[in-house]
């Protein structure tokens, strides 16, 4: 199934496509070619929900002959594009906006979420037990104080978050030996992508103070999520953490980078890096349940890349602009 990887020139024949229409032509004639319709709305919300649910049904092929611990496994990195639905729907529920309902998709991959439910509830305590034959209840039910005192749903897609790599992870350390190390590498390396991304969101756009951090930080098993997910982390702890691991990575100094654009810069070298480990470990023998870990991270870097180009393509950027915003191409 790696042949179903985009290559990086074909996000660069999607990239040069000079419209929306054009670009998703582009991709048709890919490996994508026999999932997707020929044409689509001008919509990036209706194009989103295609690459999700083919990016889904296309990773869902590579668990089907799985057994046992392995098949747990698998299911859980399956759910992440579950947990994703089930955000936007909160995110919908928040917004009192039942006219993008079309938008949501695929709602049992794995587990049966009730997401019609849940953007019609009155409460979020209604939302929880709409929940409760899932594991979704619990982290819903844990954060719906903070998310009444704070009117925020982004405590709740936190608590999603975090209560999510936390089972993944037990889920990869049931496997023993060998994979569990193996799978646990392909976890902290998404793990550090996600908690990279989030630092980026809250230096640019969100008031939060470096103390409070370790809120929105998912506790992983690598050094840079650990330090991130600490409550003794402060500003200059931060700069000095990522300034050490420029100097590391890059064998230079960071020459007066200010904190956001040292986040930004460890930002986009940790998605290199979460992809070179993934290539790396399919590149083992013989085949385990590492290659589905692996398949699972450069599919969900392939689903980010391609959002972000057809969104870019919608708002009218450039192809330079959309060109610096993808990761991970080989």
């Amino acid at each position: 199934m790696l042949s179903e990887i985009l290559t990086k020139q074909d996000f660069e024949a999607i990239v040069r496509a000079p419209s929306l229409e054009e670009a998703w032509g582009a991709l048709t004639k890919t490996a994508y070619g026999d999932w997707l319709p020929e044409s689509v709305r001008s919509d990036p919300l209706a194009i989103e929900k295609l690459l999700r649910e083919t990016t889904a049904r296309r990773f869902k092929r590579s668990t089907r002959t799985l057994k046992g611990k392995p098949a747990a496994a698998a299911a859980m990195l399956l759910s992440r594009w579950e947990l994703d639905n089930l955000e936007f729907a909160l995110r919908l529920w928040h917004g009192k906006d039942l006219a993008l309902e079309e938008f949501l998709t695929y709602p049992s991959f794995v587990h049966a979420i009730p997401l019609f439910d849940i953007t019609r509830a009155e409460t979020i305590d209604e939302i929880a037990l709409t929940l409760r034959a899932t594991p979704y209840f619990e982290p819903v039910s844990a954060s719906a104080k903070a998310y009444k005192e704070k009117h925020s749903i982004l405590y709740v897609e936190i608590a999603l978050e975090k209560d999510y790599y936390r089972r993944l992870l037990e889920a990869t350390r049931a496997l023993g030996g060998k994979d569990a190390l193996d799978g646990a590498r392909v976890i902290a390396s998404e793990t550090d992508m996600l908690n990279l991304s989030w630092l980026v969101r809250l230096l640019r756009y969100y008031e939060v103070q470096t103390s409070e951090f370790h809120e929105f930080m998912i506790p992983g098993p690598s050094a840079i999520s650990r330090q991130l997910a600490s409550a003794d982390l402060t500003s200059d702890a931060l700069d000095d953490m990522s300034s050490r691991f420029l100097v590391e990575k890059l064998s230079t100094e960071d020459k007066g980078l200010s904190s956001l654009e040292r986040a930004s810069l460890l930002e986009y070298m940790g998605s290199e890096m979460a992809v070179d480990v993934a290539r790396s470990l399919l590149a083992g023998y013989p085949f385990s349940i590492t290659c589905t870990f692996s398949f699972y991270l450069l599919k969900r870097v392939e689903l980010r890349n391609l959002c972000t180009v057809f969104a870019g393509k919608a708002a009218g950027l450039q192809e330079g602009e959309i060109a610096q915003r993808l990761y991970g191409l080989r």
